[in-house]
């Protein structure tokens, strides 16, 4: 079962949680200290607007998926550390799916993971392992639902199914077990670009040769370049809140499951 206390922890601590709560403290405050309070809650104010533009999370956003660029795929110069297997990792579910007869699905993020992580094993041949549990209890593991999509959405094949992790730290140490079993000890590792940094620290720091293959980058279309990404926006707390969210994450798990593990040499691509 997953974990729930840094979950809720990180409600308080990310944005509009931390907001929030600043306010709230600002409004006690000022029933004391009416000047500094009021001053805790202008700039309470001011920064959920800051956080809200479209322009201010899609910098936040770039910061961190500008770290792993885009794959690209080219010529391999050492074929013994050629990756031996795709690795996607889960995304979440779409709970209760109606229009699917009210069985679990995968969500939108799993579903672009999918997307790519299909397209990548059609250019590259390799087979597929999907990684994610049932966290919360629920009766289907996520990899499964997965799985249940590539076959019958993308018409690919799954190889491996790892189905009981319950976050990225236990998706990279129950990846590596079945991965040895088949004698694979490089991949490519498909997840969103944003998310991809914890999870390629989460893979090495087990000993696992990553190639990342991101996807899902943040983009702005024309209007929020241009106009609406100077106007606050649910879309711009959201892109705020996941950058946040994602330097947090790999912050606390560098210090909650630092366990070194001499990780084998950065692999070459191999051509199409």
């Amino acid at each position: 079962m997953v974990d729930v206390i840094p979950k809720l922890q990180a409600l308080f601590l990310l944005p509009p949680g931390i907001i929030i709560v600043i306010a709230f403290l600002g409004f006690l405050i000022q029933i004391r200290w009416l000047l500094v309070g009021s001053l805790i809650v202008f700039s309470s104010l001011a920064a959920l607007l800051v956080l809200s533009l479209p322009l201010t999370g899609y910098q936040l956003m770039q910061g961190i998926e500008s770290r792993f660029p885009p794959l690209r795929l080219t010529p391999a110069t050492d074929t013994a550390s050629l990756p031996g297997a795709i690795v996607i990792l889960g995304g979440g579910r779409y709970t209760e799916a109606l229009e699917y007869g009210a069985g679990d699905s995968v969500n939108r993020a799993t579903l672009e993971r999918l997307r790519y992580g299909a397209h990548l094993h059609r250019l590259t041949g390799l087979p597929i392992l999907v990684s994610g549990g049932a966290p919360y209890g629920e009766k289907s593991p996520e990899a499964e639902l997965m799985k249940d999509s590539l076959t019958q959405d993308f018409r690919v094949e799954v190889k491996w199914m790892e189905d009981k992790s319950a976050n990225t730290h236990e998706n990279a140490r129950y990846t590596k077990k079945m991965l040895a079993e088949a004698g694979v000890r490089h991949v490519y590792l498909v997840t969103h670009a944003a998310h991809m940094p914890r999870a390629v620290w989460s893979f090495e720091n087990q000993g696992i040769g990553t190639i990342p293959a991101p996807t899902g980058f943040a983009t702005l279309n024309k209007e929020d370049r241009e106009t609406l990404g100077y106007f606050p926006s649910a879309y711009g707390l959201h892109l705020s809140s996941s950058a946040l969210r994602e330097r947090l994450g790999l912050f606390w798990y560098k210090r909650k499951f630092e366990n070194p593990v001499p990780a084998p040499e950065a692999a070459p691509v191999p051509a199409r």
